[in-house]
């Protein structure tokens, strides 16, 4: 396969979907996108709005404001029902835990004592600034079906994960030592039913997943290539309740026809 019918496939598929579909291919060290389509589209972020909030927490870190080994209390009153962690009656935990938590699981309960602990503002404003983030905002924390019903909702674009990701891989933000602690959490994702889906290799992938009604993403580096390789798919106003495989399943076949071309290049 060349890179033409790589990106004619890309585009057949999309077309094909039954709702939007955004998508990103690019070497980590270039501008030039390798394959793009809607890259500039705003959407619901679902859970990759995690991976900003994580960076944005690191950079806290940086500042000397917090430290990983920092204890943040989880009192019973914030554990949500999804939690998968959060139920053996411990009442604190560490940051560095709860980043953890909160991308590899896509705890929502961690990610809202984050949250808490940053401030809605100040991760606008880390995203803004520090990033240079357009159109990624978080509005809300995770399961606020009140904020949502008021029209608040997290957003970003495959442009702008296409930058914070490329950003964590060069030397732009954070530190060494933070910029470690932060691609080794997203390689350590637990989530490997998206792009990840149909693809044997043994690789590293510094990944963050997202879902709910309708919505499907996966996007991050691929680290054990030739070079190293941003990819997202982000699908949404889709035909599969959150929990139904079908847009995963969707995102798996793009992610393996392009991982198959780009191992060998």
């Amino acid at each position: 396969m060349t890179a033409f019918e790589l990106d004619a496939l890309l585009r057949q598929e999309a077309d094909a979907f039954s709702g939007q579909c955004a998508y990103l291919v690019a070497d980590a060290r270039e501008p030039a996108p390798l394959h793009a389509r809607l890259e500039n589209e705003v959407f619901p972020a679902a859970s990759t709005i995690k991976t900003p909030i994580l960076l944005a927490a690191l950079e806290q870190v940086r500042q000397g404001r917090l430290t990983l080994k920092d204890h943040l209390p989880v009192p019973q009153s914030s554990i949500l029902p999804d939690t998968q962690v959060f139920d053996r009656g411990q009442s604190e935990y560490t940051l560095e835990e709860l980043l953890y938590w909160m991308v590899t699981l896509s705890d929502n309960t961690a990610t809202n004592v984050i949250l808490d602990t940053l401030g809605l503002d100040a991760v606008n404003e880390y995203c803004a600034v520090n990033l240079g983030l357009s159109g990624t905002v978080c509005q809300r924390k995770m399961l606020d079906f009140a904020a949502a019903g008021a029209g608040k909702d997290n957003l970003t674009t495959a442009a702008d994960q296409r930058k914070l990701f490329c950003l964590l891989h060069s030397s732009a933000i954070l530190n060494p030592d933070l910029r470690r602690v932060a691609l080794s959490i997203l390689s350590r994702q637990r989530h490997q039913d998206t792009l990840l889906r149909y693809i044997p290799d043994e690789v590293v992938f510094a990944h963050k997943t997202g879902g709910l009604d309708g919505v499907a993403h996966d996007c991050g580096l691929f680290l054990s290539l030739k070079r190293p390789l941003f990819v997202g798919v982000f699908t949404w106003n889709g035909p599969s309740p959150d929990g139904d495989p079908g847009q995963r399943k969707f995102i798996g076949r793009l992610g393996k026809a392009i991982f198959d071309y780009y191992k060998e290049m």
